[in-house]
């Protein structure tokens, strides 16, 4: 009879143990990594091929949330641009009340319209040259440069004021009826860019923006944003638009001109029929730009609302990947500490047998 002897050296065991004492330590290391995180530390090698549709469901998700933040920056800039707007028409809406009352003959209040006109073009000017992170809001896309010229402050380019050119056009002012409807005229070429003068352009000394058209006469394109993968937002409101040209050319007919120094009752009456029927279109015109600006606000609001749903169930379906169970997570540290605690005993009795233990 033969017998089979199998012999493991004490080696072998330290050696054994060492390395399952070092397994069980890198898993108590990864299930307290997933227990503190909630989500799985190593993905590929618990999902396999699944992890891919992980992979890809975060990447929706992180789109989703790119929409979600530039959402929430369009949401203030429409705000501020709405505010704005508001801001402007109470003072220009106060000038053309004054200019009503004054419309037949100089009355109450006619000896402060021109400064008053002269304040609310500070004013307009002012707001409407707003930025909002660096960018000009109603400048179009050449979003770099303030939207208006100040009334006094000559254009960079043609070297002409706003003031300037309404003066060389106005002078002392209309004497006769037939001056005033030249006059009129004439700044209506100014701020409908037909002007034969150089400089004599709306766009050329008042405003520093995208001009209306580009060089083929085609209208230039408006700032618009992205709301969602396939929704696209035009928003972009100029200070060259029809509503601002009207109230600041009203603005500019009574700032040029001391209405009580014109004499003729039929030619006073002409010049502030300019001046009003230019400030009321342009308040008309204000109106309906505040009221697109707050439909404008409803369909970002309402793009909001539905990725945040979306983003919602992203993260849901996500979670079903990527997270952990806790309890259960917790129950396999509980086994490992046990499993290293008896491997540490193991070892520790180990480490003290001696050959003269095998003697005894």
């Amino acid at each position: 009879m033969s017998w089979l002897s199998t012999r493991i050296s004490t080696y072998q065991i330290n050696y054994y143990m060492r390395s399952s004492v070092s397994e069980n330590t890198l898993a108590l290391q990864r299930a307290g990594q997933e227990l503190s995180t909630g989500r799985r530390a190593d993905m590929f090698g618990d999902l396999g091929p699944r992890a891919g549709v992980a992979i890809t469901m975060r990447a929706r998700e992180e789109n989703t949330q790119s929409y979600l933040d530039a959402n929430n920056v369009l949401e203030n800039k429409l705000e501020a641009m709405l505010s704005a707007i508001e801001t402007v028409r109470d003072p220009v809406e106060e000038v053309l009340q004054a200019a009503i009352v004054n419309k037949e003959s100089a009355s109450t209040g006619a000896f402060a319209i021109q400064a008053q006109a002269r304040a609310a073009l500070e004013t307009l000017t002012g707001t409407l040259n707003i930025s909002f992170n660096g960018e000009f809001l109603f400048s179009g896309t050449t979003s770099n440069a303030a939207a208006l010229n100040r009334w006094d402050t000559a254009d960079t380019t043609t070297g002409l004021s706003p003031e300037a050119i309404m003066a060389a056009i106005v002078g002392g002012g209309p004497a006769t009826t037939g001056d005033a409807a030249t006059m009129l005229a004439e700044i209506d070429q100014v701020f409908d860019g037909t002007h034969a003068t150089a400089g004599y352009n709306f766009e050329e000394s008042f405003y520093n923006g995208t001009p209306e058209l580009d060089g083929l006469g085609a209208p230039n394109d408006r700032i618009a944003g992205r709301i969602d993968h396939d929704q696209q937002l035009v928003y972009g409101v100029q200070a060259n638009d029809q509503a601002f040209r009207d109230v600041i050319k009203g603005l500019a007919i009574l700032a040029s001109v001391d209405i009580q120094d014109i004499a003729d009752e039929d030619t006073y009456r002409d010049w502030m029929d300019g001046a009003v029927e230019a400030l009321a279109s342009g308040t008309q015109g204000m109106l309906s730009t505040s009221s697109n600006l707050g439909f404008n606000q409803q369909v970002v609001d309402k793009a909001k609302e539905r990725l945040e749903d979306i983003s919602m169930v992203q993260r849901k379906q996500i979670g079903t990947y990527e997270n952990i169970d806790p309890y259960e997570v917790a129950t396999e540290m509980s086994s490992l500490e046990t499993q290293l605690q008896a491997s540490y005993s193991v070892s520790s009795r180990l480490s003290g047998l001696t050959i003269l233990d095998w003697y005894r």
